[in-house]
């Protein structure tokens, strides 16, 4: 019942299923009943603007701040009733405020579009109709066998199926997840029979 209720109203859409299939490589079963199910991308996306909507966005992120609402509330009391001080003393200030945190957001803003540019853009190694390809990580798909090599930053949250060492495991570093950088001891995907 409840389910229900929350598909009716768009928190679950009714075409995904409890359970989660993902097939190696993206090779699809010919025949039969087959749902394509919708994964996310593996694109990166750390920045908080885009071009359309920073100005209405950090507008309104500014005027979350009490101090900038409360210079707005005394410059528009300033505006409506005649005062003894000019609408200039406390505008001028508010907006010169306003106008350099932008400035400093949208900066900031557009070196982490910059970042994320660059770690969406990466090379990596994807087998695809059974044969090495080179393709961007942000082209990655669920069910994609990637190649990492020795050095190489993960693209993806990915499962380790096999390794290069005589046991079987890799040593790896989260330092851009935890910031922990000791390495850590991975085993590879044991199948069971």
């Amino acid at each position: 019942m409840l389910r229900w209720i929350r598909q009716q109203l768009g928190f679950d859409p009714p075409h995904q299923s409890e359970t989660r299939t993902v097939y190696v490589a993206n090779r699809f079963p010919q025949h039969g009943h087959y749902i394509p199910q919708r994964f996310a991308d593996n694109r990166i996306i750390s920045s908080k603007y885009t071009i359309w909507n920073f100005v209405p966005k950090n507008l309104f992120e500014q005027f979350r701040r009490i101090a900038n609402f409360y210079f707005l509330i005394i410059f528009l009391v300033q505006l409506m009733i005649d005062t003894p001080t000019s609408p200039v003393t406390s505008g001028l200030p508010l907006f010169f405020v306003i106008t350099v945190t932008a400035i400093k957001q949208g900066y900031e803003d557009w070196l982490r579009h910059k970042a994320d540019n660059e770690v969406n853009g990466a090379p990596v190694f994807v087998v695809r109709s059974g044969s090495l390809v080179q393709t961007r990580s942000k082209n990655i798909r669920v069910g994609d066998i990637v190649r990492v090599a020795k050095d190489e930053t993960f693209p993806a949250d990915l499962v380790l199926l096999s390794s290069d060492r005589a046991d079987g495991t890799c040593h790896i570093t989260t330092a851009s997840l935890d910031g922990e950088t000791n390495l850590k001891m991975e085993s590879q995907f044991q199948q069971q029979s």
